[in-house]
């Protein structure tokens, strides 16, 4: 922790920028609520650091995706992480920078082994987990395959219905699936995939508001390319295993 802190305050410029306030739905290990009830996670610690040398007050909270889209998106000075960059959000935010690479797999539980399927049409037979209004809830609907949404406030309960066997498949990022079967209980190698949804591959980003001011949006990218060159950043990687 001291050397986090130390790090900070090596970043941190001498002047200050506008206050922004900072909201990301609960994924882990980017970003959850840890035990002791604050906000926690690989993005989190970089969203700090990238206040520090941004030179900016701010704030984090963790919401629901809904309620981030319903409260947060119209205001101004509003940072969201981690936006995944791809063709279905690309145009709904001033991007600052990408913090992690993902890709979207498809499992299923190895005990079922009723469930075939090695593309997306063939998962209309089945009900399909995902977070309520978030970006593999938009791509479901526009393919067709609403009736078969079974939407959850967040990624960590839609793993949790999973492995309870309340959801038939699940899509879902490699790493955010390992990290929570694990902090919850569950033995990762149960969860088989059967495909990669690649038109849902992209970046896991930093992001404005579109109204946020443009001159914010370009300190904050500055601040970002610095915070990723520095051993700070690098110290975070080895950290959480990324």
């Amino acid at each position: 922790m001291l050397k986090f802190l130390f790090a900070l305050l090596m970043l941190a410029p001498a002047m200050c920028a506008a206050h922004v306030s900072a909201y990301a739905p609960s994924e882990a290990p980017y970003q959850y609520i840890d035990a002791q009830n604050r906000p926690a996670g690989f993005a989190v610690d970089v969203v700090r650091l990238v206040f520090a040398q941004a030179g900016s007050t701010g704030s984090i909270d963790i919401l629901p995706w809904p309620r981030i889209q319903q409260m947060q998106m119209t205001q101004p000075n509003h940072l969201i992480f981690t936006v995944y960059r791809n063709a279905e959000t690309e145009a709904s935010y001033q991007w600052v920078g990408q913090i992690v690479p993902f890709k979207i797999f498809v499992y299923r539980l190895r005990t079922r082994t009723d469930i075939r399927a090695d593309t997306l049409q063939e998962l209309a037979k089945y009900k399909i987990g995902v977070v309520n209004d978030g970006s593999r809830f938009v791509y479901f609907r526009q393919k067709g395959l609403y009736p078969n949404i079974d939407a959850a406030a967040n990624d960590e309960l839609n793993i949790r219905k999973f492995f309870a066997g309340r959801i038939d498949v699940l899509p879902e990022d490699p790493t955010m699936l390992a990290h929570a079967a694990k902090r919850y209980g569950f033995d990762p190698r149960q969860a088989v995939k059967m495909f990669e949804l690649t038109e849902m591959a992209g970046e896991g980003q930093l992001a404005f508001t579109l109204n946020t001011p443009r001159a914010t949006v370009r300190k904050f990218a500055a601040a970002l390319e610095k915070v990723k060159a520095s051993k700070a950043y690098r110290d975070l990687l080895t950290a959480y295993g990324l």
